[in-house]
């Protein structure tokens, strides 16, 4: 089986229409090519708990005003659930916790990154980034216009709340929702499963036609981000290929494992590329070029393609595959 996409007819960006489960699917605004963001509405113990919440920006808030009346939101939220620390996902959070009353969950290393931002790494970090892999990340930011957009695209961080722990009943939940907890796209993604029902809210850890960024940025340490996102992917793959996968966004879709062995096979084209490439020394700047080409590495987009050129460059440098070389006061890359 391949990837299914479901005929389901996607609710207007600030709408929600039914889904399977007793779900209510909203789309939210989202700038750039994506659009949209989709979220859900699920059935609480007396009311309903969201599960992501948008960007935090006019349109959404405008969008949340229209919901608030259409879904009767105003007396009936009981909870909010955010599946990780991004602003399309999680940067209502603060606000709608506030406007409702209501807590805030999310895994504990979500929280923990939440709490930071891209720029927040130390002087420490950034030296270490800069030496170890050949990259001004400062001025990577600078030419992206990326400092403080987390912060901007945010309402806050919420109060703390008890966090979401991989393998729990999500007991704000009416039905017998699961979550796990995954690494690599972000700190600590949470999913929801309902076994029973065929259902996962898979966030940005499975998407039908994009596959979400994976990159390695200051104060990482020794995360190894593609490693752990491969190792999602394996356990997402395991699901049933019946199951109706609920993305961020594009459409629900049927067909996991088929999708997660595609997108494996991507990465494992790129770690291929990479090698070959290598042959010769190659500058970090180099393999960015190799992976991304001619696309338009402007502002946002260039800090995304070093980050995930890194990931990629890290996977290799553990597992002995490329070799760093300290060349006339620059970092290059060899196949070893």
């Amino acid at each position: 089986m391949s990837l299914e996409p479901l005929d389901w007819q996607p609710p207007a960006v600030g709408t929600a229409v039914d889904a399977a489960g007793d779900l209510r699917w909203v789309r939210l605004p989202v700038p750039g090519p994506l659009g949209h963001i989709n979220v859900w509405l699920a059935p609480g113990r007396s009311g309903r708990v969201l599960i992501d919440t948008g960007m935090n920006q006019p349109e959404t808030h405008a969008a949340w005003d229209s919901l608030t009346e259409s879904e009767s939101l105003a007396d009936g939220l009981e909870a909010i659930l955010v599946t990780h620390h991004h602003p399309d996902h999680f940067g209502m959070a603060a606000a709608l916790a506030s406007r409702f009353s209501v807590p805030v969950r999310m895994s504990a290393p979500a929280r923990a990154a939440a709490q930071g931002s891209l720029g927040s790494a130390g002087a420490n970090a950034l030296r270490e980034y800069r030496e170890t892999w050949g990259v001004d990340f400062e001025d990577l930011l600078l030419r992206a216009r990326a400092a403080g957009v987390f912060e901007k695209l945010t309402s806050g961080v919420p109060a703390a709340a008890p966090p979401i722990t991989d393998g729990e009943r999500v007991a704000e939940l009416r039905d017998p929702w699961r979550a796990s907890v995954h690494f690599g796209h972000a700190e600590g993604h949470v999913c929801l499963h309902w076994q029973e029902a065929q259902l996962t809210i898979s966030g940005d850890q499975l998407l039908p036609t994009i596959s979400s960024n994976i990159s390695l940025y200051p104060g990482a340490g020794s995360a190894d981000p593609l490693a752990d996102f491969l190792a999602s992917l394996d356990r997402l793959g395991a699901l049933s290929a019946q199951t109706i996968i609920l993305p961020a966004h594009g459409q629900p879709f049927r067909g996991a494992p088929w999708r997660a062995r595609q997108l494996r096979a991507g990465h494992e084209r790129r770690l291929a590329q990479l090698l070959e490439f290598c042959r010769e020394p190659r500058t970090t700047g180099a393999l960015v070029g190799e992976l991304f080409g001619a696309r338009n590495l402007e502002g946002w987009n260039s800090l995304l393609a070093y980050g995930e050129t890194l990931a990629h460059v890290r996977y290799l440098h553990v597992r002995n595959g490329l070799a760093r070389l300290a060349q006339g006061g620059q970092v290059h890359w060899q196949r070893t």
